[in-house]
């Protein structure tokens, strides 16, 4: 689940006198006892910091790219907020007057990643879980848009996509023969995922669903549960910075990702989906494929040699769809 996966940039590294600099006058001067930063996330960087006087800890949130993608999160913070359980912002600066990026300080949330539940869980404990991030979705889905697209700053359609076959298959045959996903599959692997492409790429424009809030990056490392608690309750969902209107397989595919086919988890995971929101497509595992191969051919895309990690990663996730016998 991405363990071992390259960063794109190296995180940002701030002493404690400069990250004292920034939230001081946040917190009407209280010192900045200690900052350590955290290991989540692969595109922004993030600090879990102690202030003198004040029990509780606070996240300080540095982005990496400009100030839309924090807006963005901003706005689907507020939106989502009495109903999902994300991390408040207590403080957000756009102005680039103190760091040379957005920067904001939100509210820290106790709990243990997903991840670690998939990895060392028992049976019980993947079952709870399932259960617990499929009804979580379910909430997230329940935020729908009259067409889907890729968000402005106010949640308001900037860029709409088209979410039929037409668009899958355009941009996978762009993907495979005019950027980079060809040369790193390699000519073989390339010409059998095209040929799956066309086969079952028609079947998305049967898909009338209307486009729901997607977080598109839903998964183990961006989900944290209360592993102590009856339930496996979620106690956040973290990281909204690729979020966008379109189709719900999209979110179900990156949480099955790496799962393997009908676990304990997957079960539990669908049904309480299907109990808390809309009913599934019944051919929706081959649904969710198709949407994933977007995300895997998109992420090759933009993969380097300095990358290895994550295109060997993405290699064997693509062949193993391509090897798939999908439910039609």
């Amino acid at each position: 689940m991405k363990d071992h996966w390259e960063r794109p940039a190296a995180p940002v590294s701030l002493d404690l006198r400069k990250i004292e600099t920034l939230v001081k006058p946040v917190f009407g001067g209280k010192r900045v006892l200690a900052a350590k930063r955290i290991g989540t996330g692969f595109s922004n960087s993030n600090y879990k910091i102690q202030l003198d006087g004040i029990d509780e800890p606070y996240l300080l949130r540095l982005y990496r790219q400009d100030e839309e993608i924090a807006d963005k999160e901003l706005a689907i913070s507020r939106l989502v907020g009495e109903t999902i359980p994300v991390p408040d912002f207590i403080y957000a600066d756009w102005s680039r007057t103190k760091y040379e990026r957005p920067w904001a300080v939100l509210q820290w949330k106790e709990g243990s990643l997903l991840k670690e539940v998939l990895k060392t869980g028992t049976n019980e404990d993947l079952a709870s879980a399932g259960g617990s991030v499929g009804s979580i979705l379910a909430k997230i889905h329940s935020f729908t848009f009259p067409v889907g697209g890729f968000f402005d700053q106010n949640l308001d359609i900037k860029e709409p996509i088209q979410m039929g076959s037409d668009g899958f298959l355009g941009f996978m045959e762009q993907s495979l023969f005019v950027q980079s996903s060809g040369k790193w599959l390699g000519e073989d692997l390339t010409q059998a995922l095209w040929s799956f492409c066309q086969k079952y790429g028609p079947l998305l424009s049967e898909v009338k669903d209307s486009p729901v809030l997607v977080h598109s990056d839903f998964n183990g490392l961006n989900i944290l549960v209360e592993q102590e608690a009856p339930g496996h309750p979620i106690s956040a969902v973290l990281d909204w910075e690729f979020a966008f209107a379109g189709s719900r397989y999209v979110d179900i595919a990156n949480m099955l990702r790496y799962e393997e086919n009908d676990s304990i988890f997957e079960r539990h995971f669908i049904r309480s989906y299907q109990e808390q929101g809309d009913k599934l497509a019944h051919n929706w595992k081959l649904l969710s494929r198709l949407e994933d191969l977007i995300a895997l051919c998109d992420m090759l895309n933009h993969s380097t040699t300095k990358t290895p990690n994550r295109i060997h990663d993405l290699q064997r996730l693509i062949q193993k769809t391509v090897l798939s016998q999908p439910n039609t």
